[in-house]
């Protein structure tokens, strides 16, 4: 039987699958402008780079709500180009430290506990992610650091779409046997997995 929480992952992924499809389709038709000689307008730039953002967003988004399952090995560089094509939009940047590729319950962690981050970051943020000798740290440093702590409290309760990832963060740690813990001040947010 599918547990709840499966069954979200689920939807989510299957939201991103079927989002990727037209975007895919709107990227081809541009790049085929581009090769029939069209002339290239700001405008055009403008629809290509926003497809990308969004293709970027909704890949990030499937890594950090769909199904984890931690047999699946994602490599070190799939992470690093996602991220890279993330930063391209310029109001967060990131830097993967991890030297070694990682489960996708692992990198489901990161990628949810990087959104937690973001979404004290409001004026853009640098997250790094590292390895330590207990697990992972990740932390965000931008020019204000903006913690809600009913959000950081993890328990859940009245949360918008746009918090979602504080009520995962803490069931994707339990399930890989990790806790959640963070640091704050007003210029920089670590959390520790």
């Amino acid at each position: 039987m599918t547990n709840d929480t499966d069954i979200a992952a689920l939807i989510g992924s299957r939201i991103c699958h079927d989002l990727v499809n037209p975007l895919s389709a709107i990227s081809n038709g541009v790049e085929l402008l581009e090769l029939s000689g069209a002339a290239q307008t700001p405008e055009m730039a403008l629809i290509a780079d926003s497809v990308a953002a969004a293709m970027a967003r909704v890949k990030l988004f499937r890594l950090a709500f769909g199904p984890s399952d931690c047999a699946q090995t994602i490599s070190r560089s799939e992470v690093i180009t996602l991220l890279n094509d993330i930063s391209k939009s310029g109001r967060l940047s990131f830097d993967w430290q991890i030297a070694q590729d990682l489960n996708r319950g692992e990198v489901r962690l990161l990628i949810l506990a990087a959104l937690c981050i973001e979404t004290a970051t409001p004026l853009g943020a640098e997250i790094v992610f590292r390895q330590t000798v207990s697990g992972f740290d990740i932390n965000g440093k931008g020019r204000k650091i903006a913690v809600e702590p009913a959000l950081w409290s993890f328990e859940g309760k009245s949360l918008s779409a746009a918090q979602v990832q504080f009520a995962l963060l803490p069931r994707v740690a339990q399930s890989l046997n990790r806790t959640v813990i963070y640091t704050a001040t007003d210029t920089e947010l670590t959390v520790a997995v």
